[in-house]
């Protein structure tokens, strides 16, 4: 099984695969709606538009209304095209390097093998959906509300993104919002006639501080970070315009809307009188919160792993994947389900060879449990 499914990653580790570059995610999902009629399932390319490329949906009961188990893992990289050719992959010992080897594109194939190793028994008993997204490293802007759709029909939810360095699973996510704040002032002669002018930067060296000092890292967990800022024309000219980056990111959407509630109500007013200030959401992705049906999940992933003589544990993780877009429907998920990553987003990605069976047999056994 290890060589076929190293094989089967090299086709399409080296396929540039980066979300913009469409065709090639969707030769992506055309590989693996290949592989999956092979196996005798039902499989289809989905088509989300223009902007991104093909994702695709695979059923072991075509015209299901309701199904068992949604199994998810992204086709898309961050990697620009040439990085296949340029950094191919490549095996030594036990680590496999190439652009999207372990995310996600071992998930995608850990997926097909462990359903052609699970038992056929279940195979018979559930109602299995796939769902391989094109998107999900620019946020799942296009697949989001499709995957929600088939997760608000499904019990249970299983995400292929790698396993965690340590081999940790994922059992939790924190949502985000990503926020655009612009002030708008009145510039004036920083030397002749500077108290007629009305510093945005000034107002917005104000407000960053306040509104960093929201972040609660040792009780909600809320965190917020301003990443970007940008302002004024010239340094002799007070400044007219001002704009900033917010990441709000928390545990529950709850927390979120709090935390966009204040930072909303201080931009109604402003230190400095004369600067106006706007408040954009750009994106918002949900929180995957711990509940009592997760932690249920949870147990029988631990089964699994001990009935597969897997060792494993569980982190809670403040970035956001797929999981986060299906959590609303009210589907139960867990995620990090695929081989061990490290180094992901970067020229070091790498896959830990020794990791891909025992992860494979650990989700075949998984699916006798639910």
């Amino acid at each position: 099984m290890l060589e076929n499914f190293l094989r089967d990653l090299e086709e399409l580790v080296n396929l540039d695969c980066g979300t913009h570059n469409t065709a090639g995610v969707t030769r992506a999902a055309q590989i693996m709606k290949r592989h999956f009629e092979a196996m005798g399932w039902t499989a289809e390319l989905v088509d989300l538009g223009e902007s991104v490329g093909r994702g695709l949906f695979a059923t072991n009961k075509p015209g299901a209304q309701r199904y068992d188990v949604l199994m998810n893992a992204h086709l898309d990289t961050v990697f620009a095209d040439g990085t296949a050719s340029a950094q191919p992959f490549r095996r030594e010992g036990n680590l496999v390097t190439g652009p999207g080897c372990s995310d996600c594109k071992a998930g995608v194939l850990a997926i097909l093998y462990a359903l052609q190793g699970a038992d056929p028994a279940d195979l018979d008993r559930l109602a299995i959906a796939v769902c391989m997204d094109p998107d999900e490293e620019t946020g799942s802007k296009y697949s989001a509300e499709w995957m929600r759709s088939v997760a608000a029909r499904t019990k249970t939810g299983l995400v292929f993104e790698a396993a965690r360095a340590s081999g940790a699973l994922v059992r939790s996510r924190k949502g985000a919002y990503q926020l655009r704040v612009t002030l708008k002032g009145v510039a004036a002669h920083s030397g002749n006639n500077p108290k007629a002018g009305r510093s945005a930067i000034l107002e917005a060296a104000h407000m960053i501080a306040e509104i960093s000092a929201l972040s609660d890292f040792d009780g909600t967990g809320v965190t917020v970070n301003v990443g970007t800022i940008s302002g004024g024309s010239a340094i002799n000219v007070v400044a007219a315009d001002c704009a900033f980056g917010v990441d709000i990111r928390g545990w529950t959407d709850a927390d979120m809307q709090a935390t966009l509630e204040k930072i909303t109500a201080r931009a109604a007013h402003p230190c400095i009188d004369g600067v106006t200030i706007c408040v954009e959401v750009l994106g918002a992705t949900p929180a995957m919160p711990r509940t009592e049906a997760s932690a249920s999940l949870v147990e029988k992933i631990n089964r699994a792993a001990e009935l597969s003589g897997v060792s494993i544990d569980w982190v809670d993780a403040g970035g956001a994947s797929d999981a986060n877009h299906m959590a609303p429907s009210g589907i139960t998920v867990a995620d990090g389900l695929g081989p061990i990553g490290n180094h992901a987003h970067s020229d070091r990605e790498c896959l830990m060879v020794d990791s891909i069976e025992p992860r494979v047999r650990m989700a075949s056994r998984l699916l006798s449990l639910l």
